[in-house]
């Protein structure tokens, strides 16, 4: 018997009850998983710092750091990256955005102008200057690199030295790394990750990190912000946001405050009683208050990542692993995923991703609510959390139910 011929109570019954099989079946938990870069012979290539972001027409692009020597952080790294056109099912081939001869391009950060459809991507060139790419037709070709650096940092940062800036390096005198290093302290960062964000106000807001000597040579981390209220044709640098501070992404509340989510680098927390850290900017991050623990949000001293799901929720990812094993002497392990619904100053238990060696991952939710996720992760056994880069996605129902499959 069709629709068509019930009895107008019968065809509300119909309605009500096809409607709330939808429902249920909407809410079923999702979880699916694909390799995206895959471990290569020696690890060389090897690929990590992960961001994705969706471009204007619906694309996912996972951008991340070809490191062509291997895993170490110095060395000949291009900017490459995968994109997907269905969500995650099927991916491009490998496309270079930038190869910049034998310099690091490092500390990859994206974001997106509402506004003006503009893709960003910044990094440091050579580790060593702020500069960014841009895409204006969906990340099929970049701009630039443009060199920003003067704009966004304060001067005394350049000339920065440290105990130990004056002695030669050790090893090969010939090798890139020895060269690079010689005469320099490592000073700055950006990011990483998806974490360019856009204020409500149009304001492109930044995250970066320099180092300052708070006495007698002693050197420490300290994250800032640098923004543009022009659409990026000018920067400025913004506010300090504390000490021990590092790696970090911002997250704009619901009432206009900004919130930063860090790295923290403090030694006297290392290794086994570590938090990522947080502040408030009210002004749009040209200054920050309230640096404090986020006690439930434990770390191996890693990059944590943050988006916001919905008005009422947020969702943070990062290795949640207090404790140094001899299976896992590097501390990353078990990448969770956690949520928070009162903009993030407390978070849940989370959902483990991956119990294995893993790192650094970036969020992106969906057009559809699903969520997708970029992590780096290894095999079980093994010790190194950085062989391959993995793409997952899954929706709130996975996340937050007790019986939903694990992954």
């Amino acid at each position: 018997m069709g629709a068509s011929r019930l009895k107008p109570h019968m065809k509300s019954a119909f309605v009500l009850l096809f409607g709330l099989c939808a429902c249920l079946n909407a809410a079923e938990p999702l979880f699916e998983t694909t390799r995206l870069f895959a471990l290569t012979p020696k690890n060389k290539p090897n690929y990590r710092i992960p961001s994705i972001i969706a471009a204007p027409n619906g694309d996912i692009l996972v951008i991340c750091e070809r490191r062509n020597d291997g895993p170490g952080d110095i060395g000949n790294h291009d900017i490459v990256m995968k994109r997907s056109a269905d969500k995650g099912k099927t991916w491009s081939d490998e496309i270079t955005i930038l190869d910049d001869e034998n310099r690091v391009c490092t500390d990859l950060t994206v974001g997106l102008d509402r506004e003006t459809k503009k893709l960003w991507l910044f990094f440091l060139k050579d580790k060593k200057q702020y500069a960014h790419l841009t895409s204006t037709d969906n990340g099929l070709s970049w701009q630039g690199p443009v060199v920003i650096h003067e704009q966004v940092i304060k001067p005394e940062w350049d000339t920065l030295k440290g105990k130990g800036d004056e002695d030669e390096p050790a090893g090969n005198p010939k090798s890139h790394a020895v060269q690079w290093e010689k005469g320099w302290v490592q000073r700055y960062g950006c990011g990483p990750g998806n974490a360019m964000v856009q204020l409500k106000s149009g304001r492109l807001l930044v995250p970066a990190r320099h180092r300052e000597d708070i006495g007698k040579g002693r050197l420490r981390s300290f994250a800032h912000s640098f923004y543009s209220d022009d659409h990026g044709a000018t920067w400025k640098l913004g506010g300090n946001i504390g000490m021990h501070t590092s790696e970090c992404q911002f997250m704009e509340l619901n009432d206009g405050t900004v919130r930063v989510i860090s790295r923290n680098e403090s030694s006297e927390d290392s290794p086994d009683n570590l938090r990522h850290l947080t502040a408030i900017s009210k002004d749009g991050g040209v200054t920050w208050e309230n640096l404090h623990r986020l006690e439930e949000l434990i770390t191996p001293r890693c990059h944590g990542c943050v988006e916001r799901f919905d008005e009422k929720t947020l969702i943070f990812s990062s290795p949640a692993s207090p404790i140094r094993q001899k299976e896992h002497p590097y501390g990353r392990y078990n990448l969770t995923i956690r949520v928070s619904h009162d903009e993030g100053e407390s978070w849940s238990t989370g959902r483990t991703i991956w119990p294995h060696p893993g790192s650094y991952s970036d969020i992106l939710v969906l057009d559809d609510k699903t969520i997708g996720y970029i992590y780096e992760r290894a095999d079980k056994g093994s010790t190194h959390y950085w062989d391959e880069l993995h793409f997952a996605r899954f929706n709130l129902e996975w996340l937050t139910k007790s019986n939903a499959p694990p992954p």
